[in-house]
């Protein structure tokens, strides 16, 4: 027998069992390696009770984290800033833990399109607006910097009695009193005004009114009669 033709054959057979488990093994790491696993989706948002607020009223501002994926979120940490020497009445959370002290809200667990709350009761202070921020700063063993986990907002301080509206006024005054006024209009820019003659038709209106009626009708309202009112009551 030809010594040097069976030793190919043998090096041949070994290459055929040796280049399976060589390509076995370069493929199967690579295919399970490269897997990321999808992250928990979270939208953090808040309500708030009032706009503007008097002093000695309370006002309350709830926070809410959703979980809007399919899996589970874990160890969420919230930090709440609010206006220095803003007094906490109160706080309840439906789930986890909040220190008052430090401003942290801590979650340990957020199933898939669960949701969880915090809210805090503030009492408004004298000449001292609240403005409040929350932000998501970990989620897991990692550290969130995405924008989108941040929500903040802002309860304006007005002074007591601030708002008056005069019920009666001419059209042909020369002082500021001409035309319906109100004090302290301009701290209540999302005031709306309607004004309506004794039959209940709508004679005027207008968004954000700034003192500026002076007894006419609106021009849209204008085909239904003319422009100056007569002298009564409108409501």
């Amino acid at each position: 027998m030809n010594l040097s033709r069976i030793r190919k054959q043998l090096l041949f057979l070994g290459f055929l069992w040796i280049a399976p488990m060589a390509i076995g093994q370069s493929i199967t790491p690579s295919g399970t390696t490269n897997i990321a696993s999808k992250a928990a989706t979270l939208q953090l948002s808040h309500i708030r009770s009032h706009e503007i607020a008097q002093s000695g009223d309370l006002v309350y501002v709830t926070f809410t984290i959703e979980n809007t994926s399919d899996r589970v979120s874990r160890d969420i940490l919230v930090q709440i800033d609010i206006t220095a020497d803003t007094f906490v009445e109160a706080y309840t959370q439906n789930t986890g833990t909040y220190d008052e002290s430090l401003g942290l809200w801590y979650v340990s667990k957020l199933k898939a399109e669960e949701s969880v709350t915090l809210s805090l009761s503030l009492l408004m202070k004298s000449d001292h607006n609240i403005d409040y921020q929350a932000i998501i700063t970990k989620i897991g063993r990692k550290s969130a910097t995405d924008e989108a986990l941040k929500t903040q907002g802002i309860i304006n301080w007005v002074e007591e009695d601030c708002l008056v509206v005069f019920n009666d006024f001419s059209t042909n005054a020369e002082d500021k009193r001409r035309g319906l006024y109100a004090d302290c209009v301009a701290k209540y820019p999302n005031n709306f005004l309607q004004v309506f003659d004794r039959w209940g038709a709508l004679v005027y209106e207008k968004e954000n009114y700034d003192n500026s009626w002076t007894g006419k009708r609106h021009p849209k309202f204008t085909k239904f009669g003319r422009e100056e009112l007569v002298e009564g009551t409108y409501y």
